[in-house]
């Protein structure tokens, strides 16, 4: 990681873990799958069409995959609402925000935060857009992400506030 040095936090308090990293290869497997069943769908994707949509994961069987599910879901990888919807699969919201991510491969969808946009450049290993609303002001903000660094931004005077999620297990309701 390239030494910054910031006005409130050191480097360590400001380092976490990705989502990523705390999943074992079939919990990535399914995670990256249904990503982009949403991301393709546009839309929530209801819990009981899962095993559809994994049925050509050859390794998962409906146990398998029904035990990954609550797998994803202690490691708050992913969010179901009371009507058994995923609506959220980090960094992928099925649900609109003011955070619209274009890929390289064209593909679009919101992400949850900013800072989540941004680091779909790095989720999903390619170039990104992101148009997005300033959550203070709601002015728009562009960024571009080319080969994993920051390209361009408008505003000039682009500012991003971090909040320290090391200290909270469900970043959703604190991002």
């Amino acid at each position: 990681m390239e030494r910054l040095n910031y006005r409130y936090y050191t480097n360590e308090q400001l380092a976490m873990d990705s989502i990523d990293s705390r999943l074992i290869k079939e919990e990535k497997i399914l995670r990256r799958h249904l990503m982009n069943c949403v991301i393709n769908k546009g839309q929530s994707l209801d819990i009981n069409d899962v095993y559809e949509v994994t049925s050509d994961i050859k390794i998962m069987d409906k146990e398998v995959v029904d035990k990954i599910i609550g797998n994803l879901l202690k490691k708050n990888a992913i969010v179901i609402d009371e009507e058994r919807n995923v609506n959220f699969i980090y960094p992928v919201s099925a649900i609109p925000t003011n955070h619209k991510v274009i890929l390289a491969d064209g593909r679009q969808f919101s992400a949850m935060c900013a800072i989540d946009a941004m680091g779909t450049a790095f989720t999903f290993k390619q170039d990104v857009n992101i148009e997005s609303k300033c959550s203070n002001c709601g002015a728009d903000i562009k960024v571009s992400i080319r080969n994993g660094k920051l390209d361009s931004y408008e505003p000039t005077d682009l500012h991003i506030l971090h909040v320290d999620l090391n200290k909270n297990l469900n970043w959703s309701g604190n991002c």
